[in-house]
């Protein structure tokens, strides 16, 4: 049987991309209990951990034949592989720190300029939950370029059924990310215009599209380490960001139950891709 024509190859990257849209849409809800919300905002928090525990999983399944002990040739490379991992990981996590710097720097200047919080508030002042929204959606995306990139080069290189495994268990998988996406907003009791949610799905998911269109005609595992070192940082970040209004909650318990489920969640949707064998 033949494969899958390059425009067909795109289609089901966006396809295995664009289900983010289907956690996405429980931002148009106006209203939701404190609970709820609460509950929400940890299911979040526990996909983005599964996230992370994912990505360096795949990092792992790269490096781990590089390394001499098991079948690699050359330990060196074993070796740079793990520091451009680790390089990755520290500039996702501090660019999206600089990134925090700077918004409070332009608090800064608005406080003096006497049009911002007064200068009491200023030391309290937070990442909008909106604004922590598109970090997420970022470190999302970076995860998803490198998924993309595993569609198109399963799809080049012949292998349709491993490729269709992919792209069924990515789409499943990124149908619970819009979820994580959401989880700021969702506990601070905040709504979503469908304007923005149509930004941080093309954020999020937009890259799986990319990622495909370069591993149908390019494939490095080296690029894909990167990524995921990136995405592993990004994800540290915003779940410190997330963790702490979370437990500070009189409803806390729903959290802890929400943390527990959103990883369970992830976990099983990952299922679907390892099951096939892919």
């Amino acid at each position: 049987m033949a494969g899958p024509t390059e425009w067909q190859t795109l289609g089901l990257g966006a396809f295995a991309g664009f289900t983010i849209f289907f956690g996405l849409i429980y931002g148009l809800r106006r209203r939701s209990s404190k609970s709820t919300r609460a509950f929400l905002s940890a299911l979040a928090a526990g996909i983005l951990l599964f996230l992370f525990y994912d990505v360096l999983k795949n990092a792992n399944e790269i490096i781990n034949p590089l390394i001499p002990a098991h079948g690699g040739a050359n330990g060196y490379v074993a070796l740079g592989y793990v520091v451009v991992l680790l390089l990755g990981w520290t500039f996702g996590f501090l660019s999206l720190g600089w990134f925090e710097q700077a918004f409070h720097a332009r608090v800064a200047r608005k406080e003096a300029a006497g049009t911002g919080p007064p200068g009491d508030r200023l030391a309290g002042v937070d990442l909008d939950p909106l604004a922590i929204s598109s970090l997420i959606a970022v470190g999302i995306g970076l995860h998803n370029f490198s998924e993309g990139l595993a569609i198109g080069t399963a799809y080049a290189g012949g292998a349709v059924a491993a490729g269709t495994v992919l792209v069924i268990g990515f789409a499943a998988h990124n149908s619970t990310e819009g979820f994580g996406i959401l989880g700021p907003g969702l506990s601070a009791g905040r709504s979503y215009s469908v304007r923005r949610l149509l930004v941080l799905g093309l954020i999020g998911g937009g890259p799986t599209v990319l990622g495909t269109m370069i591993g149908s005609v390019f494939y490095s595992n080296l690029l894909s380490v990167a990524f995921y070192g990136l995405a592993a940082g990004a994800i540290v970040y915003v779940v410190l960001q997330m963790i702490r209004p979370i437990m500070a909650r009189e409803t806390r318990t729903y959290a802890w139950y929400g943390v527990v489920v959103g990883f369970m969640l992830g976990f099983a949707t990952d299922v679907i891709v390892t099951f096939g064998g892919a």
